[in-house]
């Protein structure tokens, strides 16, 4: 056989191989070694959502109890602030730590992204999230794979693409569990909504997802699709594991989510895509108090907000803002080179081989911002260490699974953080 020939069968020959849905793995995050294949944010504040956050691992933390750390039975807790008291001021530069975590790699068509989880984040306010993401956003598109806000009975998926062009057709419908909410993937429509779905199954967000033990979502991006779906504790396949060496995602059957790449050019909207896994507060959606009511919430008290009424105070609203994580796993047909986007600090820490979930770390900014106090204006040289304890295990006396966090740092610190974050407003 020609030379070109050979190479055409091969490649023909393999493409029916990545269709079919089988993918080796390619990064798994679990137990000691969960924060490896994860990088902090860039930034300390909530850049993307407006939320009412600082990210921890930005910022100072002065306290030996961390908000991410191995329980007994090797799942991994991340949990929002839920004791410390935060006194609300008119300029929002008091806020709540909450955790960010985004990979290391960013991934093209070919992969398949994996959490598996016994509790999600959900509350009044509370705003969480497992996504991915493109270079510059919105240019390089972002898919949304489980995402909620307050007490929302079900998890609601989507695309989003910087222009017109990449739409969810009705028709698709009958590819999928989950049901259509708005059809255009564009930011420049439905508010920025994307083209959403979501599922129909009580226990794939919230408190139906605990009460349930939880279950698996799984994102799958193949030349002819983006599927997601969402698998209850009592169907998840027995292959399905933290140490799995591949996935086959032709045994999950119809995903709840649909998306061809006929209706949307992938490679047109869509680059490499970095996997984000957060929780943040209030912000430009769990903030509107238009979304209170639908989603299990009470109306803002007169002349209050989402700030006001949640983040400030002693944080018991926060009690079930945690997740508590069997694993991440992102399976892929090739090895990925490409950094993943806000290359901050990795979260396990810089010194090699040291596993350790919260490996202490330290660096330092510096600034001259102005402020303001009782009308004057002042320049005030800041300086913010990051110092992220080191953590193996859960903390001493505290459980599992009440939601119980340390206190933020000192307030010397605490003025400090809201006097560069004012500058930077």
């Amino acid at each position: 056989m020609a030379p070109l020939a050979l190479a055409l069968a091969v490649a023909a020959a393999a493409v029916p191989l990545a269709r079919a849905g089988v993918y080796p793995i390619a990064e798994s995050m679990a137990g000691d070694n969960f924060l490896q294949g994860w990088n902090w944010p860039d930034s300390f504040y909530d850049n993307t959502t407006s939320g009412e956050v600082f990210w921890y691992g930005t910022a100072e933390w002065n306290s030996s109890t961390p908000l991410i750390y191995k329980t007994d039975k090797g799942t991994t807790i991340m949990k929002v602030d839920d004791t410390s008291t935060v006194v609300s001021n008119p300029w929002h530069t008091t806020k709540r730590f909450a955790p960010k975590l985004l990979s290391k790699r960013a991934y093209s068509v070919g992969t398949v992204w994996v959490l598996d989880a016994v509790h999600m984040p959900y509350g009044c306010s509370v705003w969480p999230a497992f996504w991915t993401v493109g270079p510059k956003w919105p240019v390089g598109g972002e898919i949304d794979i489980m995402e909620g806000i307050h007490n929302q009975p079900v998890n609601q998926m989507a695309l989003h693409s910087a222009e017109d062009g990449c739409y969810a057709p009705q028709t698709n419908q009958a590819l999928m569990t989950g049901d259509w909410g708005s059809l255009n993937c564009s930011i420049g429509y439905s508010y920025g909504a994307g083209c959403t779905a979501r599922d129909n199954d009580p226990t794939s967000y919230g408190a139906g997802f605990a009460a349930a033990g939880g279950g698996v979502f799984v994102a799958e991006w193949a030349p002819e699709a983006i599927k997601i779906w969402f698998v209850p504790r009592a169907k998840v396949p027995a292959s399905m594991t933290a140490d799995a060496k591949s996935i086959d995602t032709s045994i999950l059957g119809m995903p709840t989510g649909y998306w061809g790449n006929k209706d949307c050019v992938f490679t047109r909207y869509f680059g490499p895509q970095t996997l984000i896994l957060q929780t943040t507060l209030c912000g430009v959606w769990a903030g509107l108090e238009s979304t209170l009511a639908p989603n299990g919430c009470s109306a803002y008290p007169s002349g209050q907000d989402c700030y006001t009424t949640y983040v400030n105070g002693d944080g018991s609203n926060y009690r079930n803002a945690y997740y508590e994580i069997n694993y991440v796993n992102i399976f892929s047909t090739a090895v990925s080179t490409t950094p993943g986007v806000e290359g901050g600090l990795p979260a396990d820490g810089p010194v090699a081989g040291n596993n350790n979930l919260g490996r202490q770390q330290s660096t330092s900014v510096s600034a001259s911002v102005a402020t303001q106090s009782d009308g004057a204006t002042s320049l005030v040289m800041v300086t913010l260490t990051q110092n992220i304890p080191d953590v193996a295990a859960a903390p001493t006396g505290v459980p599992t699974k009440n939601g119980a966090m340390s206190r933020f740092g000192s307030a010397a610190t605490l003025a400090a953080l809201a006097v560069f974050v004012a500058g930077l407003f």
